[in-house]
């Protein structure tokens, strides 16, 4: 009899370690697949949040460099309204000088052709939002994230040009991103 009650502990014991066994791979199946599918929205969202600080940046430095040309030409030329908006648009218009400086920087700053082609697909160049505000004796020009230029006129002639905040901006502040947070699993 104690022979047959061993047996049957054992077959008992035998079926018990391979019912847990067979659970524990179904466990870590799905908690393999759930911490995948955590992973993989965390790098998502990781991603998507860097495009879009790409596309802020991209967009600043293209302001950045429209407002000093902007500035060069207004205090190197004709100093009038008149010139303000012809310059203006004209600086607005040359897209393929505006990339080629936008390039220029961000090669300067390591970041491939792929890279920027990349993010010229998504951004494209800061269309018409250069100019914030256009009183009637002031204009004010984007050159950057928080980054005003000042243009004061009196009877159709500049009077003065305040683009203290353009000499004073770090593009290098602006063009950080941050790296990624620590991965949690649910």
């Amino acid at each position: 009899m104690d022979k047959k009650k061993m047996k049957i502990l054992v077959v008992v014991d035998i079926v018990i370690l391979v019912a847990l066994v067979v659970l524990l791979k179904v466990l870590q199946g799905g908690y393999e697949e759930q911490a995948k599918r955590t992973a993989n929205e965390q790098e998502s969202a990781y991603l998507e949040k860097n495009t879009q600080v790409l596309v802020d940046q991209w967009h600043y430095v293209d302001q950045y460099s429209m407002a000093w040309r902007l500035v060069y030409s207004m205090l190197s030329g004709a100093k009038t309204e008149t010139a303000f908006s012809t310059n203006l648009i004209s600086i607005e218009s040359d897209r393929d000088s505006r990339f080629k400086q936008i390039s220029h920087l961000y090669t300067g700053a390591g970041i491939n052709d792929a890279v920027q082609n990349s993010i010229f697909q998504k951004a494209g160049l800061a269309e018409g939002s250069i100019l914030v505000k256009d009183e009637k004796n002031v204009k004010e020009v984007t050159c950057g994230k928080d980054c005003i230029v000042k243009f004061t006129f009196a009877k159709g002639k500049m009077k003065n040009v305040d683009f203290s905040a353009l000499v004073q901006y770090n593009l290098a502040k602006n063009l950080k991103i941050e790296k990624p947070g620590e991965y949690h699993f649910e």
